[in-house]
């Protein structure tokens, strides 16, 4: 059997963590583990302000800096943050699409795609994210994070990089994670849709240790993305262990 590719890991803080806690979160957590964080190549995606300060933290680490947001265009809009921009102070990734984002702000497919396709055109990796907001069966939760998936696919040339996170709406915050059975339900059906582009596919959503051995069992995840896991000591430690090395074959 092939080699699986290196798992891939990365968090948002969301707006939980403001200059002082987030040095403190780097310094005292991600740097000293900073060698198994690369080994599955993580990064934290932070809110703008904290991007450039949190990059020079990181700087030679090994663990990237990516943004929770970016502008759909390259106008010269009040208060939006460029795809350039976020290049140009040193972010890897960039988020798209987050579940409360079409939520709280009504973000439409067509607008999720305008954004990948503007942070692709500027070097970055979208990080596009999809799934259903209430709990579905497995057949229709792949048909809606399929179709979600499929704006962003048509927008972005095949050549381009691409990472979708699925991330029920219900799991977010959440102490339960998606059914191993129903999460790769979804994603069998996610390599359909991305099939002949370099895209890459992680779950998030009540991620503990050992969801992603469990989903990895259940099909070719290739990765997970941490939420509160990634800034508690324990859980991070833990959920690194629980995480293939790069090297590992099934």
């Amino acid at each position: 059997m092939s080699r699986r590719s290196a798992p891939l890991s990365f968090t948002s803080t969301k707006a939980r963590l403001g200059l002082t806690r987030t040095r403190d979160w780097i310094e005292s957590l991600l740097l000293p583990n900073a060698e198994r964080l690369a080994d599955v190549s993580f990064f934290a995606c932070l809110p703008h302000p904290l991007l450039l300060p949190a990059g020079q933290w990181l700087l030679g680490s090994g663990v990237g800096v990516g943004a929770q947001d970016v502008a759909a265009d390259t106008e010269e809009v009040t208060g939006a943050v460029s795809a350039s921009l976020l290049a140009e102070v040193g972010c890897s990734h960039v988020m798209v699409g987050h579940a409360e984002r079409r939520g709280a702000f009504g973000e439409t497919d067509r607008l999720v795609a305008r954004k990948a396709a503007a942070a692709s055109e500027a070097g970055l990796t979208p990080v596009v994210c999809v799934g259903e907001t209430e709990k579905l069966p497995a057949p229709d939760a792949a048909a809606l994070a399929s179709a979600q998936a499929r704006s962003v696919v048509a927008a972005v040339p095949p050549e381009r990089p691409l990472l979708f996170l699925y991330e029920p709406g219900w799991a977010i915050g959440g102490d339960e994670a998606a059914d191993p059975v129903h999460a790769g339900h979804v994603l069998r059906a996610l390599r359909d849709v991305t099939a002949g582009h370099r895209a890459r596919l992680v779950y998030g959503g009540a991620v503990v240790p050992g969801v992603y051995t469990r989903l990895r069992a259940e099909a070719d995840w290739d990765g997970v993305a941490l939420g509160r896991a990634a800034q508690d000591p324990l859980l991070l430690t833990e959920s690194l262990e629980n995480s293939p090395a790069p090297d590992e074959t099934p």
